[in-house]
């Protein structure tokens, strides 16, 4: 099991306890692959309560900035035969790791749906726009695993060179295409096996929003010439403009959109403007 870390020390407590919680029947391993923390995340690993029990390890992974880098290098140092991935500052649910690693009996690549309810207030979950499991994992060309829930085949893993490294944000959904391309099979639960933490922080969400923008354009523009349809122009601009005139200037009383879901709409599709027009993927 592998666990892109950056900055997360005080997150990653509870994740490490759920996983001490899973029905598994089989052992396995956690490694924590550290993105570069500075806040003593390797102290914190090699002297937590749970290091025996989780058969926990620690790998640098501070080269290069991004959750594929650290994924990659959590890859090379498992030893077993099925790779599970999920993230510090969420909570998987007890049966995630049997119900997500059972699937590769069949399978090559398994995603499965996350909740936004048990980590989030009401007010976070309200003005932070998150898809229903039902319509997770989905896209208008292929579907997808989500990178926080996820389990492949060491091999299928490896094979495909693992996540690229310079893809940032929508890593896991180009991983996906190209596992689909290699003729991998792919299945996603649309249940909610995993608790997923939102940002709550103005500054947060709007960075946040727009890496999804830019890095979701730059994966499009990747598979235009295997038939991925581009982001329409016109679209892109009609929202912009219909955000511009509900913008937080005015009282949300009369926009009746909340600050933090403004930002995040408005820097997703600034970013994806700008990353479409880089990988041209998007057109009139």
């Amino acid at each position: 099991m592998i666990i892109p870390v950056h900055n997360a020390k005080d997150l990653l407590g509870e994740q490490l306890h759920a996983l001490a919680q899973q029905d598994y029947d089989g052992t396995f391993t956690v490694i924590i692959s550290d993105n570069g923390s500075t806040d003593g995340v390797r102290e914190y690993v090699e002297n937590h309560d749970l290091s025996r029990c989780l058969n926990l390890q620690y790998v640098d992974s501070s080269g290069t900035a991004g959750a594929s880098f650290a994924r990659n290098r959590g890859a090379e140092a498992a030893h077993a035969p099925l790779l599970a991935f999920c993230d510090a500052d969420d909570v998987v649910h007890p049966t995630w790791l049997r119900r997500i690693t059972a699937e590769l009996d069949h399978h090559d690549l398994v995603g499965t749906g996350l909740s936004t309810e048990a980590l989030n207030s009401a007010e976070t979950r309200e003005v932070v726009p998150f898809a229903p499991p039902s319509n997770q994992g989905r896209s208008p060309f292929r579907p997808f695993v989500i990178g926080a829930s996820m389990a492949c085949r060491a091999s299928t893993y490896r094979d495909l060179g693992g996540m690229l490294e310079f893809v940032h944000a929508s890593e896991d959904m180009e991983f996906s295409w190209r596992a689909l391309q290699a003729g991998a099979r792919l299945h996603f639960i649309a249940e909610p096996l995993v608790e997923y933490r939102l940002r709550t922080g103005y500054l947060d969400n709007w960075r946040q929003a727009g890496a999804l923008g830019y890095g979701s354009a730059h994966v499009r523009g990747m598979y235009r010439a295997a038939g991925c349809p581009p982001f329409r122009i016109r679209t892109t601009a009609l929202a912009l403009l219909a955000l511009a005139l509900r913008n937080p200037l005015l009282p949300t009383a009369l926009t009746h959109m909340p600050t933090r879901l403004w930002l995040r709409l408005t820097s997703a599709h600034l970013r994806l403007i700008r990353g479409g027009r880089r990988y041209r993927s998007l057109t009139w």
